[in-house]
C-alpha cells in the first residue's frame, strides 16, 4: 500500500540515516533537502516526514502548501525538543503527527504504521442497498423536495420537487449562483438531493467544492432537512474517483472527521469505549505514548469537540457523542461499512 516515503531535512546525514533505516523495513525512500524540493516530489509520496526548521521555506510553510495540493497526504513533522510548540501548531494545520530529534528508528516505523491506519480509515466506504433516487422520491411524497442536478430527465414526472440545475445552456453554473437559488427555495423539513457531485468537482477546485458541501450540510441542518449526496463514479477516472471518495467520506463524517482522523485519537476513543473513566497517566500507559504535550493536544481536541468529558477528579470518559463515535469505529473495524455510492445526512 505504501510505495514511497518522502523524507525532508536539510541535514544530509539525517537523510542518509533515514533512508538506510527505513529501507531495512522494506520501504522505498526518496529525499529532499528543502521545502521547494519537497513540493517537487510530493506527487510520488505516500507519506512525508518533514523537518520543521529548514532554511528558506520552513516546515510549516511547506506543510500548508502540501495540504493545498494533496489534502489527504499524511505528513509527520520532525522537531527538536525546543520546537514542540511549533509541532503542535503544525498538527493544527493538518500534520498527522510529529516525532522528536534525535529519533529512534523504531519510532519512525510506529509513525508509518499509524499513518497507514489513517490512510485505511480514509478509504472507508459505505453502501446503501436501496437506490438513493428511490429513497428521495419516497420521502417527497410526504414533504417537499429540492433536487440539485444536471440530469433532469430522471425527475421529469416527479411532483412536489423543485429542480435546481447545475448548468445553464450546457455551461456549468457558479457555486454562488446555485447557493442563492437554494437559499430562495429551501423550507423547513425539505428533502434535499444533490446529484452529480463529480460534475461540481470537475468544474471547481477541491476547496470550493468542500466549502459548498459544508455550507449545504449546515444549511439543511438549520432547516431540519434531510440531505442526500450522490456521485456517479463511472464518469470519472481513477484519480478523480479517489479524490471524490475522500471528499464524500470527509463530509459524511462531519464534525466527527477531525475527532477521529488521527490514529492516536481513535486509540483513545477505543480505550474509553469500555465505559470507564481514566486519568491522563493511565491513558498514556494504555495507548503507549510517553510524549505528554502530544497526548495533551489530542485529549484537548477530543474534549473541545465534545467527544470526551472529565469528571470532578479530572478523569476522562466518553460523552454521549463519544459513545456514538466509538460504535461507529467498531462497525468500521468489523467491516460493516462497504462501498460508497450515496451518502445520507440527518
Amino acid at each position: 500500500m505504501i510505495k514511497e516515503i518522502l523524507f525532508v531535512d536539510d541535514d544530509e546525514e539525517i537523510l542518509e540515516a533515514a533512508r538506510t533505516s527505513l529501507e531495512v523495513y522494506g520501504y522505498r525512500v526518496i529525499t529532499a533537502k528543502s521545502g521547494k524540493e519537497c513540493l517537487e516530489k510530493i506527487e510520488r509520496a505516500d507519506i512525508v516526514f518533514l523537518d520543521i526548521k529548514m532554511p528558506g521555506m520552513n516546515g510549516i510553510e511547506t506543510l500548508k502548501e502540501i495540504k493545498k495540493r494533496k489534502p489527504f497526504l499524511p505528513v509527520i513533522m520532525i522537531t527538536a525538543y525546543a520546537t514542540v510548540d511549533t509541532a503542535i501548531e503544525a498538527m493544527k494545520e493538518g500534520a498527522s503527527d510529529y516525532i522528536r530529534k534525535p529519533f529512534d528508528f523504531e519510532e519512525l516505523e510506529k509513525s508509518i504504521l499509524a499513518a497507514i491506519e489513517d490512510i485505511k480509515f480514509k478509504k472507508f466506504e459505505e453502501f446503501y442497498e436501496e437506490n438513493y433516487l428511490d429513497i428521495f422520491l419516497k420521502m417527497t411524497k410526504e414533504r417537499k423536495g429540492i433536487c440539485i442536478t444536471r440530469e433532469f430527465d430522471v425527475l421529469k414526472d416527479a411532483k412536489n420537487i423543485k429542480i435546481i440545475p447545475l448548468e445553464r445552456e450546457l455551461k456549468p453554473r457558479k457555486i454562488e449562483e446555485i447557493k442563492r437559488e437554494i437559499e430562495e427555495n429551501i423550507e423547513e423539513g425539505n428533502v434535499i438531493l444533490l446529484m452529480n457531485l463529480e460534475y461540481i468537482l470537475n468544474n471547481n477546485n477541491f476547496i470550493a467544492t468542500r466549502e459548498f458541501l459544508d455550507w449545504l450540510n449546515k444549511k439543511s441542518a438549520s432547516k431540519n432537512s434531510k440531505l442526500i449526496i450522490s456521485a456517479n463514479f463511472e464518469k470519472i477516472n481513477a484519480k478523480e474517483r479517489q479524490i471524490l471518495q475522500d471528499l464524500i467520506v470527509d463530509v459524511h463524517l462531519g464534525i466527527f472527521s477531525e475527532s477521529i482522523s488521527s490514529y492516536i485519537r481513535r486509540k483513545i476513543i477505543s480505550l474509553l469505549s469500555d465505559g470507564g473513566s481514566y486519568p491522563f497517566t493511565k491513558i498514556a500507559q494504555e495507548i503507549g505514548i510517553d510524549d505528554n504535550p502530544k497526548l495533551s493536544f489530542h485529549l484537548k481536541k477530543l474534549k473541545d469537540d465534545g467527544v470526551l468529558e472529565q469528571d470532578d477528579e479530572k478523569r476522562y470518559r466518553l460523552s454521549k457523542i463519544g459513545k456514538e463515535i466509538a460504535e461507529f469505529l467498531k462497525n468500521m473495524k468489523e467491516n460493516k461499512m462497504k462501498r460508497p455510492f450515496w451518502m445520507s445526512f440527518k
